[in-house]
């Protein structure tokens, strides 16, 4: 595959990321709510697709890397922060408690973007904080559930999402994932199970990216433990 081609693929999926996160915020204004959570996670997907095909084909470049976290801030940042803020208005929350609670998110999006943009490059490692796609997707996801009313408590979870994202808690990355035991495969399948028994197939997305929200606190205690425990031998 000529070099040429190879450097346009990643950032080809980038820049569709940002088209359908520019969308999103465009259909919003017409309050279609379930046509731009499809936009924003279909842009995770091209996120992923992006920083996979940068790592095959070694298309990596410091350009790619500005641009892959400005699409980010707008896709996975603005769009999702616009949508809450418009749930919470339609839902009766009172109009500056929706402006902070949706503000913290974008905010601590792009603190965490920046953060990450500094730091560096080693994929081997486990992310610093929640990845800002991911913190989307649990909140947007958690919108398509069908027994699930976003109300005043809902922030509270708004709230705990942008923690996440600008802690220091280790979150996997996806070559990480081959390394899970068969048994946390097994639990997360009963979970998926459970979750379509009781609450119907809208809660498994967010039951799964549930699963990933407190992952990084598990991993992370877990860590802190292991080095506690090589310390005093």
């Amino acid at each position: 595959m000529p070099k040429q081609l190879t450097m346009i693929l990643p950032s080809a999926a980038t820049l569709a990321s940002l088209t359908l996160g520019v969308m999103a915020i465009m259909v919003l204004s017409e309050q279609k709510f379930v046509l731009a959570c499809t936009f924003i996670l279909l842009g995770c997907v091209l996120d992923v697709l992006d920083g996979q095909l940068a790592q095959r084909l070694e298309a990596t470049s410091d350009i790619g890397k500005e641009l892959d976290s400005l699409a980010d801030l707008v896709t996975f940042g603005v769009a999702p922060t616009i949508l809450l803020y418009n749930l919470m208005l339609l839902v009766g929350v009172a109009q500056p408690i929706a402006i902070l609670t949706s503000m913290s998110f974008v905010l601590a999006g792009a603190f965490r973007l920046a953060r990450f943009n500094t730091m560096p490059s080693d994929r081997s490692a486990y992310f610093k904080g929640m990845p800002i796609p991911m913190a989307s997707a649990v909140l947007i996801t958690g919108s398509f559930w069908q027994h699930w009313t976003i109300n005043l408590w809902w922030i509270v979870v708004v709230v705990i999402v942008s923690y996440l994202m600008v802690s220091s808690f280790s979150y996997p990355k996806i070559k990480h994932l081959s390394r899970i035991p068969p048994m946390a495969w097994v639990a997360m399948a009963v979970m998926t199970l459970l979750c379509w028994l009781v609450a119907g197939w809208q809660a498994v997305p967010f039951g799964l990216f549930s699963l990933y929200t407190i992952s990084g606190p598990i991993l992370s205690t877990f860590f802190v433990t292991q080095r506690r425990r090589r310390a005093k031998k």
